[in-house]
């Protein structure tokens, strides 16, 4: 049996290790090859790429080995260490005899490693490469493991095999492929096509089309000229990063602890924005080991109790309004945790009372808690709002940044706010419950889509808490100007024009997509999904709204359970495979690598798609 698998990051490396066990189970000779224009590691774990870029996952919570709490079929799994355990452990002396680019900067992060903290993402690639070698000292006498840097472009399906054609023109005939070619790049929408034109005609416009920040060269961008990053998202901190300290620029602390910035003079102006004219939260300073938030009111029970009642749907806002309860609960708790503060109330009756409440900023303010602890909504998800418009925004976003470093700081299970937006880190599997359960229609999912995915971007999937120290570092150095909400960028004549809500106005000739590319089927730039989609074996998701509307996600649909491609025709297309980021929007939040000790849904997928291929 020939195995293909297209991609070598996280998710085809841990697959592997679930074939080579099964694959023990027979007597058939099994060939598996990894292919991937990248290192082992794949394009965002690139053990060769600018180590600037920071992971955002902190050490212990990584690993690519199979746990016991992932229920197998195999007669084996391989254990082995988390991300953390292989760099105090095997990471120096793995490193010290490889020839990586990276090598000295790799010594330098291992010498310093912290269980709690983040590192770069080279230095997880480096993991990638160390446990690859090792599957490859465990081969059974039956299999045949290998990996090719070379992409794959297409994949033809035969009766029962597919033609997979590699970018040299070859071509071989697989039995089985797998897909998880992570994020892809997608043709220019006509906004940005404006923006390349305009910079291919005029040589003194840059623009940089959204793609992976190690893969965009900044180094025409001008020091000391201005330079448009639109995206405040993780990428906006990569190339922060990359166009400060990848300058020659440091940072440093000050006697009570706050980080400053002392300049190379190299660097550009940066004006920086989004739609919304907000970072991400910062993360709150792991306080977790392996368990993580067990949920009160937010749990599988409860949500299929209230879809029991109502003739076996719940509404999104019924969804919502039951977590909104868990991460005020949570707040609250926290909030209380304050010795320093004497609160009016008895501990032990203010949590009983909200645990009953179906208004728990009510009750709080019932029980005497001040304004300034009541978590207000509006306030954490738009506190733009209320800044007049006389206050200069760079001192709203300098409150705005100490008030979140602040809160960080006292930790993801503490914290009264990071504490609690921390936790839908743990719940993801009750979300994803509630999704695959059948209880949303079209149009609640919808609206799923449309309101709790940028909630959840916003409050739980920011960056280090050091990225947001670096940004508020920036801007009291006069390099950074964070734009007001509704960033719009136009070109006239040989320029780009740069407005926000707050009547700002730039001239700039250097433009960068602080993004990366909408996920899209339709759209996507990827050889390989696009000659697939072509073929009819892959098809994009779309949902029929109450009124006979339609609407698309952009994901790859595919079995749930596993993995199999649907294709044009609703059929399961038997040995193709795909999963991981091509399938966001019929999947959910696949933007995340294996994590230890939770029954991981990476670790279960690759579990899925080994017993459906040995089956």
């Amino acid at each position: 049996m020939k195995i293909v698998l297209v991609g070598a990051g996280p998710r085809n490396l841990t697959l592997l290790e679930r074939l080579m066990s099964y694959a023990k189970g027979i007597t058939e000779p099994v060939d598996i090859t990894l292919y991937d224009n990248f290192p082992i590691g794949g394009r965002v774990w690139n053990p060769d790429q600018d180590p600037t870029f920071l992971m955002n996952t902190v050490t212990r919570q990584l690993t690519l080995f199979p746990d016991p709490s992932v229920p197998n079929h195999a007669a084996t799994a391989t254990y082995g260490p988390n991300f953390y355990e292989w760099a105090i452990t095997y990471g120096k002396e793995y490193v010290q005899r490889r020839q990586f680019i990276n090598k000295e900067h790799f010594l330098d992060e291992i010498a310093r490693i912290n269980p709690n903290r983040f590192t770069s993402r080279a230095l997880f690639g480096a993991y990638g490469q160390w446990f690859y070698e090792r599957l490859g000292t465990q081969v059974p006498g039956n299999v045949i493991l290998s990996y090719e840097r070379k992409q794959v472009v297409d994949v033809k399906q035969t009766e029962t095999q597919y033609t997979v054609v590699l970018d040299d023109d070859t071509s071989f005939i697989a039995d089985k492929v797998i897909l998880a070619t992570g994020m892809t790049d997608s043709v220019l929408s006509p906004e940005q096509q404006t923006f390349a034109d305009a910079a291919t005609a005029n040589k003194n416009m840059l623009y940089i089309q959204p793609t992976h920040p190690a893969e965009a060269n900044l180094d025409d961008i001008p020091a000391r000229q201005k330079v448009v990053l639109r995206g405040l998202g993780l990428s906006f901190f990569d190339y922060l990063a990359k166009l400060t300290i990848g300058r020659g620029g440091r940072f440093a602390r000050d006697n009570n602890s706050v980080l400053y910035y002392l300049p190379s003079g190299n660097e550009p102006h940066i004006i920086a924005g989004s739609r919304r004219g907000l970072p991400l939260h910062a993360r709150g300073i792991n306080q977790k080991v392996k368990a993580g938030y067990k949920p009160t009111f937010f749990t599988n029970k409860n949500l299929d109790k209230l879809a029991a009642e109502n003739n076996g749907q719940l509404s999104y806002d019924a969804f919502f309004k039951l977590l909104q309860k868990e991460l005020e609960y949570k707040h609250y708790r926290n909030t209380i945790n304050d010795f320093g503060i004497t609160w009016p109330f008895n501990a032990d009756h203010f949590m009983d009372a909200l645990a009953e409440s179906d208004d728990l900023n009510t009750t709080a303010r019932q029980f005497g808690v001040a304004e300034e602890y009541i978590m207000d909504w509006q306030r954490i998800l738009n506190p733009v709002a209320d800044v007049p418009d006389e206050v200069e925004y760079s001192d709203f976003m300098m409150n705005y940044l100490t008030w979140d470093i602040n809160d960080a700081y006292k930790g993801n299970n503490d914290a009264p706010y990071a504490g609690s937006f921390d936790m839908l880190r743990d719940i993801r599997s009750v979300i994803r419950h509630y999704l695959d359960a059948g209880y949303l229609n079209a149009d609640e999912y919808e609206k799923f889509l449309q309101h709790f995915n940028p909630f959840n971007s916003l409050i739980s999937v920011g960056p280090p808490i050091l990225r947001i120290e670096q940004m508020r570092a920036l801007i009291e150095a006069g390099l950074l100007t964070v734009a007001g909400p509704d960033l719009k960028v136009n070109v006239q004549d040989t320029h780009y024009i740069v407005t926000d809500s707050r009547h700002n106005r730039w001239t700039v000739d250097n433009l960068v997509e602080a993004h990366l590319s909408a996920l899209s089927l339709t759209n996507t730039d990827n050889p390989l999904l696009a000659n697939l989609r072509d073929h009819g074996l892959l098809s994009e998701a779309t949902y029929t709204r109450s009124d006979g509307t339609t609407y698309s996600v952009g994901g790859t649909r595919m079995n749930k359970d596993t993995l199999t491609a649907i294709n044009v025709d609703d059929q399961e297309v038997s040995g193709l495979f795909i999963w991981g980021v091509p399938t966001e929007g019929w999947s959910w939040f696949t933007t995340f690598s294996p994590r230890p000790d939770i029954s991981d849904k990476n670790l279960i997928d690759a579990e899925n798609i080994a017993h459906t291929i040995f089956d």
